[in-house]
């Protein structure tokens, strides 16, 4: 482990090194390489890695810039696909999510959800109650990671006393139940450099432009570095189709049982606000007044609050999807059925995002309905796809797709026991020990960016504090507001292949979220002249740097003006 945290910061994985990752791509011939660096490829680039098998991974725009940067930063086992029969599902992704609690304790952490039972509501106490007793059970039965609690049921005074602002009329009590708030992005960052510290090979920006085939076998794929617009090869014994809701575009042929087109997307939109707009203290199960359809009211931290998410058929450009006036209407009018006294209106918006879901085409059934079950296949060109399932299985997603793998009998010596890969990050950090590091480094901190570094960083908030030890002015904040601060900027760029200025605030931070869109010139100025300084842009790149996130954040809230 020591040997592996020392990889984790010796200054190879950065834009620095760019050419140098794409050389090994060039020169190596790969026993795996996976196309699509969302979490579901993060997941299989680090399982074979802990498989000893050389792996490559490279997606067409930065790391988790599709879904897995766009969900609702949630860790959870779907206590609502219990309604649907999917208990299968709910007992895996229960387990999943305990897993990563005790072993990415300051990424993943628990939240407590209420569940309340509301007068000629769908869902009666009985029901509830069934409900989280059974997402208890699965969740634990047989399992070596436990749930953080177990739900109990509160009367209807006590609920108001937990949430003053909720409803009061109809309000019959609720069951308290717990899942865990993760940063989807950074979960998938943390997943490749798992893998990137045992020799893998990772590049964002690089994206697959054709097969290799020999005998109408894929024996490699072509590559194009969009940033250096050059093409190349690379070697590979199999060739993994992870990516998502472009699932269909990189199939070329279908087994018979695989329906075409075998993805489904569909639109979720999240509005952020203060957590003072709404004053909600936990996360809530709502039901949209519209179509009855739940979603939820999280909390963030202690400063900001989640709504989200909506679920629509969505035919447009998948790779910048918004929100527009319906989405946010959508969940506003019900949000405020259940919170009478919330300040929603548009001008309290901080801000929006919109991600699609990778669906697997299931015909007669509505966008809710769909199952989250993953789907692998394996095409008559050797071209191996996984695709659908939820961000919470991503380890047993990979760990599948290598069951499947295994039945090639391409590779010797790679099995392993069921859940082996179930092991602690090495990044991860206890929480006593932060605290611990803060005292020996006599570096004060507010405590809004001490917990935001902890929980965002783990042992790298370690290396952030060397930074700041250095430079003292690097503590100082993005934003005033906000408990972003410089040091942290450079850190991504120095040891997480950051390419743009859209990827700090998108991808390696979560600016985009909390920094309020009005003030996004602002922060983009200050970031920019980090970058700048960091990796010698000329002003012409750093304006087109600061005009392309700009144009970005004006889409996100082009409903507002």
């Amino acid at each position: 482990m020591a040997n592996l945290e020392e990889r984790l910061f010796n200054h190879e994985w950065k834009e620095k090194k760019r050419i140098k990752i794409k050389n090994n791509l060039k020169t190596k011939k790969y026993d795996i390489f996976v196309i699509g660096a969302g979490i579901t490829g993060a997941g299989i680039a680090r399982e074979a890695a802990m498989r000893d098998l050389t792996v490559a991974i490279v997606d067409m725009q930065d790391f988790a810039a599709g879904t897995s940067s766009r969900s609702s930063k949630l860790a959870h086992g779907g206590i609502r696909y219990l309604s649907h029969g999917d208990m299968d599902l709910v007992k895996e992704a229960t387990r999943e999510r305990n897993w990563m609690r005790v072993q990415i304790p300051h990424l993943v952490r628990p939240i407590p959800f209420l569940f309340v039972h509301l007068k000629d509501s769908k869902y009666k106490k009985r029901d509830i109650v069934a409900a989280c007793k059974v997402y208890d059970f699965l969740s634990d039965k047989d399992s070596q990671f436990k749930n953080y609690k177990k739900h109990k049921w509160y009367s209807s005074d006590e609920v108001m006393e937990m949430e003053p602002e909720y409803i009061r009329e109809g309000n019959l009590g609720g069951a308290v139940y717990y899942d865990n708030n993760v940063d989807d992005a950074r979960l998938t960052i943390e997943t490749i450099k798992e893998a990137v510290i045992r020799g893998a090979d990772a590049l964002n920006y690089c994206k697959v432009v054709d097969y290799l085939e020999r005998d109408g076998k894929i024996y490699g794929v072509k590559c194009k570095d969009i940033e250096g617009d050059e093409e190349f090869e690379v070697l590979s014994r199999i060739v993994v189709n992870a990516t998502g809701i472009w699932t269909d575009e990189l199939v070329e042929r279908y087994p018979d049982e695989i329906p075409e087109p075998v993805i489904r997307p569909t639109k979720g939109v999240h509005l952020q606000y203060k957590r003072e707009h709404i004053k909600n203290n936990m996360a809530t199960i709502v039901f949209s007044i519209t179509d009855g359809r739940a979603f939820f009211v999280l909390p963030r931290n202690e400063h900001y609050t989640i709504i989200g998410t909506t679920d629509t058929d969505y035919q447009g450009d998948l790779a910048n999807p918004f929100c527009n006036k319906e989405d946010a209407d959508y969940l506003i009018e019900s949000v405020k059925y259940y919170f009478p006294n919330a300040e929603l209106d548009y001008k309290n918006i901080l801000s929006t995002y919109a991600g699609i879901r990778p669906l697997v085409m299931q015909k007669g059934k509505s966008e809710s309905e769909i199952s989250r079950k993953h789907l692998i296949f394996r095409s008559e060109d050797d071209l191996l796809t996984i695709t659908g399932g939820k961000l919470t299985e991503w380890r047993a997603m990979a760990e599948d797709l290598f069951e499947r793998i295994e039945e090639l009998q391409m590779f010797p010596n790679i099995e392993r026991e069921k859940h082996f890969s179930r092991q602690e990050y090495v990044i991860a950090l206890q929480e006593e020990d932060w605290k611990k590091s803060l005292q020996n480094y006599g570096i004060k901190l507010d405590k809004d960016i001490s917990d935001h570094l902890y929980h965002q960083y783990g042992k790298g908030a370690l290396k952030i504090l060397e930074l700041i030890k250095e430079d003292p002015t690097l503590s100082i904040r993005i934003i005033e507001e906000n408990y972003f601060i410089k040091a942290e900027i450079l850190y991504t760029l120095r040891y997480e292949l950051t390419t743009h200025l859209i990827d700090v605030f998108c991808r390696r931070t979560e600016m985009a979220l909390w920094i309020d869109h009005k003030k996004a010139s602002e922060a983009a100025k200050k970031v920019g002249e980090i970058m700048s300084e960091e990796y010698s842009w000329d002003k012409a790149t750093l304006d087109n740097e600061i005009q392309n996130y700009l144009d970005y954040i004006k889409k996100t809230v082009s409903f507002i003006s």
